[in-house]
């Protein structure tokens, strides 16, 4: 038992050094990060200036339940919540595997999985960061619309507890979008795929109430509505007891599947994997 003790310790002390490593390279390469800030914040900015324009035609009126201070509200937070919550490691492991190099990272005595959830991690902080200003921006902008968040001490905690478990999902789903690259060549399709359906069904483009029963269905029924919609509902405020009890079992329940896919379909892949050029 001290033995294994003082290997996980000693585990925990080497992804913490990856987390430091991740957040200097985070630094250096700060133009990144911005990219992926303006890659989340403009379409959402549009956004908002096209419901502004719709609620002008409407005064008072509301739009599935959403008056327009809400409305405004949601896209600010969510888009914020979209930057800090989102991990891109997809395209770096599949490069990694495409190009052979994947052989350092397997002899290692480290989890893959845990090495870039440490080094993803530090760069979401840089990233966040990075996002405050411009969250600031648009808050000034649009502040006669905004209405900001006023919950108990129990609620941020139900909050936090929702971001967390959303962006351990989302890593997750990266992960398997990442080591598609061992059967096929280019998987930037399928990632481009992703992000219209997690877009449109996860809530980061438009509230959930605004879609079809079909397509809320489909969202409450796959991973979909926990990563960035149900979040949003503890947020404003809008989630019930039973809310809070159905979210976070489904997110429960879709980490313990993921978990087992990740590591199904990683060992998979290493069977047809080929260190060429690493």
């Amino acid at each position: 038992m001290p033995c294994d003790f003082a290997e996980n310790f000693y585990r925990m002390r080497t992804y913490w050094k990856v987390a430091l490593l991740g957040w200097q390279d985070s630094l250096v390469y700060r133009f990144n990060a911005l990219v992926w800030v303006l890659y989340a914040v403009v379409p959402s900015l549009t956004l908002m200036l096209v419901w502004l324009a719709a609620y002008e035609n409407r005064p008072g009126g509301e739009v599935g339940g959403f008056d327009l201070s809400q409305m405004m509200t949601y896209y600010l937070f969510v888009t914020a919540l979209s930057v800090a919550i989102t991990p891109h490691p997809e395209w770096d492991i599949a490069t990694t595997i495409r190009d052979g190099k994947l052989t350092p990272y397997l002899v290692r005595p480290l989890s893959y999985f845990f090495y870039r959830l440490a080094w993803e991690s530090s760069y979401q902080i840089v990233k966040t960061a990075m996002m405050l200003p411009a969250f600031g921006l648009i808050w000034w902008f649009f502040r006669e619309y905004i209405a900001l968040p006023s919950l108990s001490l129990p609620e941020w905690a139900a909050f936090f507890a929702a971001t967390l478990g959303a962006y351990l999902l989302l890593s997750q789903i990266k992960f398997l979008l990442g080591i598609s690259a061992f059967w096929v060549l280019e998987p930037g399709g399928f990632m481009e795929i992703y992000n219209v359906v997690s877009g449109l069904f996860a809530g980061r483009l438009l509230p959930l109430a605004l879609l079809p029963t079909w397509a809320q269905t489909v969202a409450n029924a796959l991973p979909f509505a926990i990563l960035y919609a149900f979040p949003m509902q503890i947020l404003q405020g809008q989630a019930t007891s039973e809310t809070l009890i159905w979210g976070f079992a489904r997110q429960i329940f879709w980490l313990a599947a993921l978990s087992l896919l990740v590591t199904w379909t990683w060992r998979r892949g290493l069977l047809r994997y080929e260190s060429v050029g690493g």
